[in-house]
Formats: C-alpha cells, structure tokens, sequence
C-alpha cells in the first residue's frame, strides 16, 4: 500500500458499473449483469434466496418491505437449532458482554415489538458510533466503549444489540453502491418473521436495493469473498426508486 502511494484500499477493490445509479438509497429493485462470480473458491448460493434472485448470470434485488404485523413477541423463543444460533453470542459477536445487555435494555426498554426494537437499534448504532477506519478486527464489546468504526464494527455491534434483545440477527457482507462504484461493505439482518436487511452505518431498515449479499457470517466466512476482488464487473440492466 505504501508503494501505491497510500491509495485507499476501498478504492483498489471497488467497482465501477457501466453506468451510474442516480439516487441508490431509495433504490427499491435493481437489475444487473455480474461478470466473475464463478472465480475459483466462492460459491454463490446465496445471490439466489430472500431479496435476491440469480439466473444466468443476471442478478435482480428487491429491497424487503417491512412485516405489517408482529410475527413474535420478543424475546423470540422458537428453539430450533437453525434459530437459536443467531442468538447466542460468538467471537466479535458478545451478546452477552453485561455492557452489551445494559445498552441493549437501555434502547428496547420495555418494548416487545421486534420490528420497532430492531429501529431503535439501528437508528442507535448510526448516531452514536463514528463513522471512522479502525486497525483491528471487528468487535461489538470495544465498538461500544470506543464509539468507533468503519461498516464492520457498527454492523457487528448492531447485530449483539440484537441478539442480546432477543431478536436473531446475523452479518451480511457484500457490495453497496455509492460515489458511483460498488464497494465491499458490511451490514446486518434480523428475523421479524422473515429476514430483514438493516444497514447501521447508513441508517436504513431495510436496505436500499444496491445491497448485494455476497457471504453471510462471521469472520471465517468472510474470507470467501476475498476471491472477488478484481474479479468483478458489473453491468446496470435496470433500476426502479420508491
């Protein structure tokens, strides 16, 4: 990086559409040709499934509408074991940090409903965490005390406020558009009856369209994407705003 002359890592990795997308945040469905995603040792299984569908190598996204009703009262406590793990806490991930619990009572309060709690959760996390690059791996206990962090610590924070409220959260990474590329980024999902999109570092529930999920997990899976770098092209086949 020093040889490049301190050129930003975002920007090296980012990638540029054959056209710009005016607008991208209230983007509601997007349309694309992507080019690359057969690279050696990815596996993209999950560019088909939730708001996202891929065939032959055109992705559509559909940006989720909120549940109209409440699916559960949290705290949820169906205990099935493909549930209960985006409930427990894990590495990065300390739901049950005493901190972590306290802030996450603190915003819920007495609240039950999972769509409104998981709102104050994410409008929480964007005003009070800096937006700001750190030099070490993601962490929701130290993005609490230090109030800091790029897309990782306020989607990883977000998701053990989640947990630690009784509502299952997991991490979503992928590419978001904005500044007219598409750059690898992270965010977060909740289950209110069905898995929403929430993006704590630009305050939206759910996400605009220009979320692309491209992995889903902590850290060890994240290194799945690394494949993709450079790998990438992106045409813009068709857009629709709200």
């Amino acid at each position: 990086m020093e040889r490049a002359g301190g050129t930003d890592i975002y920007e090296l990795v980012a990638i540029e559409p054959d056209r710009r997308l005016p607008d991208p945040t209230r983007l509601i469905y997007l349309r694309l040709e992507v080019e690359g995603l057969d690279q050696a040792g990815f596996a993209p299984a999950l560019l088909t499934g939730g708001r996202q569908r891929l065939q032959d190598g055109v992705l559509e996204i559909r940006r989720e509408t909120l549940p109209s009703h409440e699916a559960y009262r949290r705290p949820y406590t169906d205990s099935a074991p493909d549930m209960s793990v985006f409930l427990e806490p894990e590495f990065n991930i300390e739901s049950d940090d005493p901190e972590i619990v306290a802030k996450a009572r603190e915003i819920s309060g007495a609240d039950r409903n999972p769509v409104s709690v998981a709102q104050r959760l994410t409008n929480w996390v964007f005003r009070n965490i800096e937006k700001k690059p750190v030099l070490a791996m993601p962490s929701a206990r130290e993005a609490l005390r230090t109030r800091v962090g790029d897309c990782n610590e306020h989607a990883t924070l977000l998701a053990a406020l989640l947990r630690a409220s009784g509502v299952p959260a997991r991490l979503s990474i992928g590419l978001v558009y904005t500044r007219e590329k598409f750059y690898y980024h992270a965010w977060t999902e909740a289950y209110l009856g069905e898995w929403i999109s929430m993006d704590a570092t630009l305050n939206q529930m759910p996400a605009d369209a220009s979320h692309i999920k491209l992995v889903e997990g902590n850290l060890d899976k994240q290194m799945e994407i690394a494949g993709l770098f450079g790998e990438l092209k992106v045409k813009v086949i068709d857009f629709q705003h709200d």
